[in-house]
């Protein structure tokens, strides 16, 4: 499988304009909120500033409400005060009976006048009160207005989420940005992953193993010949993908330390992946090469006293290019004795052979 980041992006622009500079390159590191590239600011600052100052008209008509609400308080006053001086005028010609009806009239005319102005600079009051409320919410308007500019001013400058390395760059001084195009891609090359898939017959060993942490996991990258890194499995699909019959592994890779010997994995490597799922130690093993099948009995020759010899072997575990033997009852082979991988096709056991050395080290036979 492939190596992946397991944090890496496109960073689109959130802003539309002319690219008017660059701070970074391909494969610079930067830090979370490293400026990478600056768009023409120039139509969101006169926006921001647009917004501001309708925030300071709205703060300035605040103060003036307030003024038209302490003048209609005080007319309310005023108004009250000639009603209550009305009502008591007539009240008191009305004990003493020293006027006329007609006299009386006037005066009661005087006291409804007054009233009605009362009421009259009440309401008007009230009024202004509602109008300074309201204004409340045009200030709060407005300051949301300051912060959405200073946001898409802020826009304009293209920054890193997160610390990683720029893997690509895609735009250019001059170039016309907008939010359908990616400017950078940005990887984190500490923090690596692979993706692996396996047949379904393998999930029971994975699910009964309760710390999938300590299963033994070696990633061997192909262009890094000798080279091995630990992986660890860090997420284990619980489904079953219907099309392959396979389910999802998702191993994490470790990294060398910085400053220590040896190259480090990037994204995009192509590895190996042994997930050791058992281990037998001094097991009897010989290249699979030597192994002959006739139906379902396997079997291979070993050289005894110059003579090819037959064994009936059961498979045990095995790999790329060795195999572990599991002997029938009372069958023996040693460790180091020489067994047959060339030329034993038309042997049939018994015959005689003579050795030679291959140039791998390796002994082969020819009949």
């Amino acid at each position: 499988t492939n190596v992946e980041s397991v944090n890496e992006i496109q960073i689109f622009p959130r802003s539309a304009g002319v690219v008017i500079s660059i701070h970074v390159e391909e494969g610079d590191r930067v830090e979370t909120g490293t400026l990478l590239a600056v768009i023409d600011p120039r139509e969101a600052e006169a926006a921001l500033g647009d917004a501001q100052m309708a925030l300071k008209e709205a703060r300035e008509a605040t103060s003036r409400l307030g003024l038209t609400r302490d003048e209609a308080n005080q007319r309310v006053a005023r108004a009250r005060l000639a009603w209550e001086q009305a009502r008591r005028e007539v009240q008191r010609n009305e004990k003493a009976g020293l006027l006329s009806e007609v006299d009386l009239d006037k005066l009661r005319l005087a006291r409804d006048t007054s009233e009605h102005d009362f009421l009259a600079s009440k309401l008007s009051a009230q009024v202004s009160q509602q109008e300074l409320e309201r204004q409340d919410t045009v200030i709060e308007r407005a300051q949301l207005a300051v912060q959405r500019q200073d946001l898409a001013l802020s826009y304009t400058k293209i920054v890193a989420p997160f610390t990683g390395v720029i893997a690509a760059r895609a735009i250019r001084v001059g170039d016309s940005a907008s939010a359908s195009a990616s400017a950078f891609t940005l990887t984190d090359v500490d923090n690596l992953r692979a993706v692996v898939y396996r047949p379904q017959r393998e999930l029971g060993f994975f699910q009964n193993n309760s710390d999938l942490g300590a299963i033994e996991i070696n990633v061997r990258p192909e262009a890094l010949p000798g080279q091995s890194f630990a992986g660890t499995i860090q997420f284990l699909s619980p489904t079953i993908d219907p099309t392959s019959g396979s389910f999802r592994i998702t191993i994490s890779l470790d990294q060398p330390a910085d400053g220590t010997a040896g190259t480090r994995l990037t994204p995009g490597m192509l590895v190996r992946i042994d997930i050791v799922t058992e281990r037998r130690s001094d097991a009897l093993v010989v290249p699979k090469r030597a192994l002959r099948r006739e139906g379902d009995t396997q079997f291979l020759f070993a050289v005894r006293m110059g003579k090819a010899v037959r064994f009936t072997v059961r498979e045990g575990l095995s790999d790329d290019e060795f195999v572990e033997l599991v002997l029938s009852e009372g069958d023996t082979l040693e460790a180091g004795e020489e067994v047959i991988v060339v030329g034993n096709r038309d042997l049939e056991g018994g015959e005689d052979v003579q050795t030679s050395s291959s140039d791998e080290g390796q002994k082969d036979s020819d009949a």
